[in-house]
């Protein structure tokens, strides 16, 4: 089971998107919760529940982009409709969005069944729901509904981190950083409790697969020259499974970073592959670059760091994981 959360919006969007999918037949319109005066209308239309969504977010001016669009994914079939929605309503009470206006939806047309959730993050007092920590309480809270131990589940992140292949343990400590953990004294934490304890002694370092390294040189080679440098970490990430991770200090700009090769893994300092400076340097003008569109860059910025550990689905929406635009077609359903 996995919880993908979308880029927030300035509008709601997420609503028409839904409502089309279900105009097509490829997924159920579910219910609308809390949604005040609208549920003792006969009817009501997509654009009025976009409406008052819009109207309750107007309450807070300081929140550009109130939209909060979830797909809640399980493994294949293995969860049905009204399983999903329960587990979409559990989420939504750990959350804090229990007593907000929402959309539930269920989509069964990919190989995994899921179902999304439109709401605000602007309550009817005009006070923003907490964000803090966002991705990691969504995976938490996901993984309490569906019982997973927190321990167990850092033990596994953990045996996971050592068969990787690293010079260093600060390398190790790095893999697991990235999953949303703070090493401290070697204990793994979130959320500020214990969870696992890291012993340096059963780490096991081992050299990097050198031929890899040759091979990732080569791809940094061809492609790099093509993409910004974000642009380009975006497509190791989302085609090879390679993380780039830049190292800063003081927002100043970057002095090294390090190769996480997922996809084999592997763990390099970025100097191995290729020098910072010639990463840089590497760069097109900018009419020649390579620039991903607004929807795939708000896909990729999503990518969660942490994955749910159990049932991981492979997929969401074909549409929507993929951050293809709308198609534009007139809206059924509209006033």
């Amino acid at each position: 089971m996995i919880a993908k959360m979308f880029e927030p919006c300035a509008t709601f969007e997420g609503v028409f998107y839904n409502f089309d999918k279900v105009a097509e037949g490829n997924a159920d319109f579910i219910e609308a919760v809390n949604f005040g005066p609208l549920e003792a209308l006969n009817e009501v239309h997509p654009i009025d529940y976009a409406n008052y969504l819009e109207a309750v977010s107007a309450l807070n001016k300081n929140v550009s982009e109130p939209q909060l669009h979830v797909a809640i994914s399980a493994e294949g079939k293995s969860h049905d409709k009204e399983q999903l929605t329960k587990i979409a309503k559990a989420w939504l009470e750990k959350m804090g969005y229990s007593k907000q206006p929402y959309l539930l939806f269920f989509h069964p047309d990919t190989g995994n069944n899921h179902i999304h959730i439109v709401t605000t993050r602007i309550d009817h007092n005009g006070r923003k729901i907490s964000s803090g920590f966002e991705h990691i309480r969504s995976i938490a809270a996901l993984n309490q509904i569906m019982g997973v131990d927190e321990g167990k589940t850092a033990q596994k992140d953990l045996d996971k981190a050592r068969s990787y292949r690293f010079s260093n343990l600060a390398q190790c400590k790095l893999i697991l950083e990235r999953k949303g953990y703070t090493i401290k004294d070697n204990d793994l934490i979130k959320f500020g409790k214990k969870l696992a304890e890291l012993d340096p002694g059963k780490i096991g370092l081992k050299s990097p697969d050198q031929s890899r390294a040759f091979q990732l040189k080569a791809i940094f080679k061809k492609y790099s020259p093509l993409y910004d440098r974000e642009g380009f970490a975006d497509y190791l990430k989302t085609k090879m499974g390679v993380e780039l991770v830049f190292h800063a200090k003081d927002g100043k700009p970057a002095y090294g970073y390090t190769v996480i090769d997922h996809a084999q893994k592997n763990v390099y300092k970025g100097g191995e592959i290729m020098s910072l400076k010639e990463l840089i340097a590497s760069r097109a003008p900018a009419s020649e670059k390579i620039h991903y569109s607004r929807e795939s860059q708000q896909y990729i910025s999503r990518l969660p760091d942490i994955p749910v550990h159990i049932n991981i689905s492979k997929d969401i929406d074909d549409e929507a994981i993929h951050g293809r635009r709308r198609k534009k077609k007139a809206r059924v359903n509209q006033r």
